[in-house]
């Protein structure tokens, strides 16, 4: 998915407003969570974390974790939280 409409939005977990899409990476809680290319692939330094499909799903470590919305904003589950676990 081409998610460069999502560049300067919001990432939320649930509800709760968490970080932000700056221009191909993810600020989380003030700090840069990962990379994200033009195309959605979600990376950490050279490691590939995750993408989002052509749907807009949100997939890390081959589960679904969250969504792109209407507004383009990033929406994770608050079981994403607990991923590494």
């Amino acid at each position: 998915m081409l998610i460069i409409n999502c560049f300067g939005h919001n990432i939320y977990i649930d509800d709760q407003l968490v970080g932000y899409i700056q221009e191909n990476e993810l600020i989380i809680s003030g700090k840069k969570f990962a990379d994200i290319t033009d195309d959605g692939v979600i990376s950490f330094g050279q490691k590939e974390l995750g993408y989002i499909d052509d749907d807009g799903t949100i997939i890390i470590k081959d589960r679904e974790v969250g969504y792109v919305d209407g507004n383009n904003d990033f929406i994770f589950f608050k079981s994403f939280a607990n991923i590494g676990k």
